[in-house]
């Protein structure tokens, strides 16, 4: 939007210098990440305020409980939060001509319209267990998955035609091999229903979601900003994607409006991201890592959201099955409350573990 502001008046004839920090990605991108963050913490206790008042209150806990842990009554649904400053800030600072910036902020937004009908029905039935149904939920995210991954092979597809069915490792510097255009589609749902869930299923604890995924956002922001470069793509060669500029806009705008949300979802928290936020963001992160050929690249940088994942699947489908206990909690940040670790040491534990992660992944733009 900054942009086509400043079209219009070079075409009227004005023309200042600095208008040429609108070309540059970094600064747009600093500029998106700096005004996310500044309104998710300015309007951050109006949205307590609001969700309050709607009765939009968490149902997991005792309320008027004695005990400081509980968390009954804390509003919920604080993913319109990371939505409007996200949104926001990247149409602001993005190019609006761009496929890929459009079509990222839409699958986000949508996927976080679903989450809200879900904590909305959640609160109304005063149950976390009577939100959406488990197949009526599949079908809504499946409602965008689908479409998003067959345009990912199709002709308008903005990932370049030799890129699209190719499947990237990292570590490993040409393609690994060619799914062709079905196989890529099937792992295109399958990667991204399953990445949206990781994240969804990581949203348990106070600000632990916004910590985990801000590194792994982080890491996908540089790996746009190299292959949107001409000379880093080809020094450190990747293969370079025109317009992956607009998705370090986006990133960055997240990250932003992420760690603004955790100014108010520290522990304890004050709201709660709720299904709102935590598919809305899973939801970039998948469509951030398929628009830039590095999918496979989740299960280092988001290793401790395949952790997640992979303990409550352990749990819920073998072992409801086998009537016995497979995993000590599921999901994983459970078992380390259980085990006795403060809630905020357990957030602070893995949030490190996410660092070290992020720093592996990392590691592969050069070693590979």
């Amino acid at each position: 939007m900054i942009q086509l502001l400043i079209d219009a008046l070079q075409r009227l004839g004005i023309d200042f210098g600095f208008f040429r920090l609108a070309e540059s990605v970094t600064f747009r991108a600093l500029m998106a990440l700096a005004t996310s963050l500044a309104v998710a913490v300015l309007l951050g206790w109006k949205l307590v305020v609001f969700l309050y008042q709607r009765r939009l209150r968490d149902t997991s806990g005792e309320f008027l409980s004695l005990h400081t842990h509980s968390k009954q009554g804390t509003p919920t649904g604080g993913g319109l939060l990371v939505l409007l400053a996200c949104a926001s800030s990247a149409l602001v600072w993005g190019h609006l001509d761009s496929v890929q910036l459009l079509l990222v902020i839409a699958g986000f937004v949508y996927l976080g319209l679903v989450g809200l009908v879900d904590d909305a029905l959640k609160v109304r039935f005063r149950s976390s267990l009577f939100g959406l149904g488990q197949l009526t939920k599949t079908l809504l995210l499946l409602a965008f998955i689908v479409p998003f991954s067959w345009l990912l092979v199709s002709d308008a597809s903005p990932v370049p035609a030799a890129l699209r069915t190719a499947l990237f490792v990292p570590f490993v510097k040409q393609p690994l091999f060619d799914l062709g255009a079905l196989g890529f589609f099937l792992f295109a749902v399958f990667a991204i229903f399953s990445i949206v869930n990781a994240v969804n299923v990581t949203d348990g604890m106070d600000g632990l979601l916004c910590g985990s995924a801000t590194t792994v956002l982080a890491v996908y922001v540089v790996f746009a900003y190299v292959m949107s470069n001409a000379v880093l793509s080809r020094y450190l060669l990747f293969p370079y994607l025109t317009g992956a500029e607009e998705l370090v806009i986006f990133g960055a705008a997240l990250i932003g409006a992420v760690l603004g949300f955790l100014w108010r979802n520290a522990f304890p928290a004050e709201v709660f991201l709720g299904d709102t936020g935590s598919l809305a963001i899973g939801g970039a992160i998948a469509m951030m890592a398929f628009l830039l050929r590095q999918e496979m690249l989740f299960p280092i940088a988001g290793g401790l959201f395949v952790l997640e994942i992979f303990t409550s699947l352990v749990q819920e489908k073998i072992g409801t099955r086998l009537g016995r206990r497979l995993v000590l909690r599921a999901p994983f940040h459970h078992a380390l409350t259980f085990r006795g670790i403060a809630e905020p040491k357990a957030v602070v534990r893995l949030w490190i573990v996410s660092l070290l992660l992020a720093a592996i992944a990392l590691l592969s733009l050069k070693v590979r």
